[in-house]
């Protein structure tokens, strides 16, 4: 029979070998939330020195779970060498006890489970056509998980509904769509930032178009007529253009100027989104026959699907 020492030392590598095990599922976690921070860093750019130290937090997270993963398992060997080393259990009769691995301690702890041999303690009188029915307790794996959804309850509670620490589900709602706005704003302002001839869509947005016509009638009424009907310079009201009738020539005839011919380049007054407003509202105009029009100058230009947006928004 064992002696009490090597029950003592048995209980005692228990013990470092949960210790180990919550250490290990403690560095996973962290390296769960680690990587959740470095994904939502992901979605906003980052710089190189950030980038550097994100991949530090990963590569020392994966460290950590590797030396803790490493020093459960020799917690396991070297538990197992002792129990060769004090050699079998027995009991005061001479039978010999299997070896407790640490899963069959935990086991037992879990569950709390009656052997089978010792059945007829927990017997009750109860007989149902010969089944008999045992006194079992429920399992402390079961109450522990009840006693802590009492507490997480009374904690949520407060939280949420007494304190108002934390946002309930419509007000988190409601931040999140707050967040997105402003993103989805910022998104458009950069896109905003970089148009250019090449890749200008007509716009249908209304309070778009009535900046281009405010800009048109500030900066291009002078030469254009205040309905677009022409003067110093051609009639944008009919379908003949000197430089190109798209939106992406209107944008460059705006944007670069032709000097030649008396018109400034307007880039360096104008933003890319002022630009596509006018071109849009310049093609807005087509077919408005305003009065004391210009006669037509250059080519006939068969408008496009790109720039019949511009013109749909003005039926």
């Amino acid at each position: 029979m064992s002696s009490p020492k090597t029950g003592r030392t048995s209980r005692r590598f228990r013990r470092m070998a949960f210790l180990a095990l919550g250490a290990f599922g403690a560095g996973a976690l962290n390296t769960l939330q680690a990587q959740d921070v470095a994904d939502e860093a992901a979605r906003t750019p980052v710089t190189n020195d950030e980038l550097m130290l994100w991949l530090l937090i990963g590569l020392m997270g994966t460290v950590v779970v590797l030396v803790l993963w490493v020093a459960v398992y020799m917690l396991v060997l070297l538990q197992t060498a002792l129990q060769r080393m004090e050699g079998p259990q027995m009991t005061p009769e001479g039978v010999v006890i299997p070896p407790k691995t640490t899963w069959t301690w935990l086991k037992e702890r879990l569950t709390d489970a009656v052997p089978v041999e010792r059945e007829s303690a927990i017997l009750l009188d109860h007989n149902y056509d010969g089944i008999r029915e045992l006194d079992n307790h429920l399992p402390p794996w079961w109450k522990w998980g009840f006693y802590f959804s009492i507490v997480f309850a009374a904690v949520y509670v407060y939280l949420y509904h007494v304190a108002d620490a934390l946002p309930l589900s419509d007000e988190e709602y409601r931040q999140e769509v707050a967040v997105a706005e402003a993103q989805a704003k910022a998104y458009q302002a950069l896109l905003a930032s970089s148009l250019d001839e090449t890749n200008v869509e007509a716009t249908a947005d209304a309070n778009e178009l009535e900046h281009g016509a405010t800009l048109f009638k500030q900066n291009c009424a002078a030469c254009h007529g205040q309905a677009g009907e022409g003067g110093v310079g051609p009639n944008l009201t009919d379908v003949y253009w000197l430089h190109g009738g798209s939106v992406g020539d209107v944008f460059a005839t705006i944007k670069y100027g032709i000097p030649e011919k008396g018109m400034i380049s307007w880039q360096s007054k104008l933003t890319p989104a002022d630009i596509r407003d006018v071109a849009s509202y310049i093609l807005m105009l087509q077919g408005t026959d305003p009065p004391n029009a210009k006669e037509p100058q250059g080519d006939k230009y068969t408008p496009q699907e790109s720039d019949e947006v511009a013109t749909q928004a003005s039926l």
